[in-house]
């Protein structure tokens, strides 16, 4: 199936990105163990020689899909925020369901994203700043929120710890099949729910859903 979606369609240039293409496939369909570079040489009918040229080993390979899925988040959260002036409550539950939207429809970038193959983000200087910018969105809200005294006063990264690990753990129990839902509204419903429950609960005067 790769070899026939990405067999030899790029342009002179585009290696990098048909190799990049021709991983998130292989990672969906089979998971990191069995990512090979002579694998996706292959897939896209070049040399592993040629492949070496832009990833000098699988750990590279994996930190620029990881970067790219980081950027695309960010994007994704950026998307939901909207142009739009909003407070700080009501920009948390936005980027919640740009981040929940993401991970669901972007299933393989994400596992690598988090997974434990990534730890090592300093090696890797566009990986380590990719991700800090999807993080920084989310906990300079959360200062934005404190500065306005909108969430509870207590340190800024516990409030965004708190924030991370919810839109996280949602994202995981739904592309993990663990939560159930119909149809995208009804997914789309679930993480409003959800992030508003995470928002009211970070006020800092009791608020109540509508």
């Amino acid at each position: 199936m790769t070899q026939d979606l990405l067999k030899p369609n790029y342009h002179h240039g585009s290696l990098r990105d048909a190799l990049l293409d021709a991983a998130l496939v292989r990672l969906q369909a089979d998971g990191v163990a069995k990512l090979s570079l002579r694998a996706l040489a292959a897939d896209v009918g070049v040399s592993p020689t040629a492949v070496y040229r832009h990833f000098e080993d699988k750990s590279a390979l994996l930190a620029a899909i990881a970067s790219d899925g980081f950027s695309g988040l960010t994007r994704n959260m950026q998307q939901y925020l909207g142009e739009e002036a909003c407070d700080a409550m009501t920009a948390l539950q936005r980027i919640g369901m740009g981040y929940i939207d993401y991970a669901i429809h972007h299933p393989a970038h994400y596992r690598l994203m988090f997974g434990q193959r990534m730890v090592e983000r300093k090696r890797f200087p566009e990986l380590y700043q990719s991700s800090n910018n999807s993080f920084a969105m989310l906990r300079n809200n959360m200062q934005r929120g404190l500065d306005e005294n909108i969430f509870k006063p207590l340190p800024v990264e516990l409030l965004t710890t708190t924030a991370w690990s919810l839109v996280h753990g949602l994202s995981m129990l739904c592309i993990d099949g663990l939560v159930n839902y119909p149809s995208s509204n009804d997914l789309d419903t679930l993480a409003q729910t959800v992030t508003r429950l995470l928002a009211d609960g970070l006020l800092n005067n009791t608020a109540h859903l509508e």
